[in-house]
């Protein structure tokens, strides 16, 4: 073999083995993608993350929900006790509610649903009806202030706790309120989470 044949059979074989790394170079470039193994274990990654904090924030959610419609309901009681002074007709109230039908604040919320609490299954104190409305008088329950499913469930909060009046330091009733999300009064003079709403 000659010198140049030799030369010529190294250079190709010497081609063939950079053609051979260039094709390796782009295998392994091809082959960076992610492996199964891989996908799995992110994905239990950010499932463990997430298993702490969804049911915090379900919880969170279902609570603000739960105090928006005790809020909406206190407003409606609120406006079933002292009226609604947006409703206005010929520069008069029209919707005065059971304060300006009675002249007095309800003894019980049951008043607000029925003349009659002594014909109905709840416990309330004395069970007097209360007179009629006198169009002559304008004075006189002219009601119901409020629609009763039967259950009284316009007396309870979203969390099934019975709503009381607001009384203040003078002993004089002032509005509706709520244990809110505890189920717990707050102590007098204490800011917590009890949910208030005035006459």
């Amino acid at each position: 073999m000659s010198g140049n044949e030799f030369s010529s059979l190294r250079n190709k074989r010497n081609n063939m083995k950079n053609l051979n790394k260039v094709i390796k170079t782009k295998r392994q470039s091809d082959d960076k993608g992610i492996t199964i193994i891989e996908l799995l274990v992110v994905i239990f990654i950010i499932g463990v993350f997430l298993s702490f904090f969804i049911p915090t924030m379900t919880s969170r959610i279902s609570n603000n929900a739960r105090v928006n419609t005790t809020r909406q309901e206190m407003e409606q009681i609120r406006k079933a006790i002292v009226g609604n002074p947006d409703l206005v007709s010929g520069g008069e109230l029209t919707d005065v509610g059971f304060k300006g039908d009675m002249g007095r604040l309800p003894r019980h919320l049951i008043e607000l649903a029925t003349r009659r609490p002594d014909t109905t299954l709840f416990n309330y104190p004395n069970k007097e009806s209360l007179p009629i409305w006198d169009p002559w008088t304008k004075h006189g329950w002219k009601g119901p202030y409020l629609r009763d499913d039967g259950q009284q469930g316009f007396m309870k909060d979203a969390w099934g706790e019975y709503y009381q009046f607001f009384v203040d330091t003078n002993g004089d009733t002032i509005g509706l309120k709520s244990p809110g999300i505890d189920g717990e009064w707050d102590a007098p003079g204490t800011v917590g989470d009890d949910i208030k709403v005035l006459f």
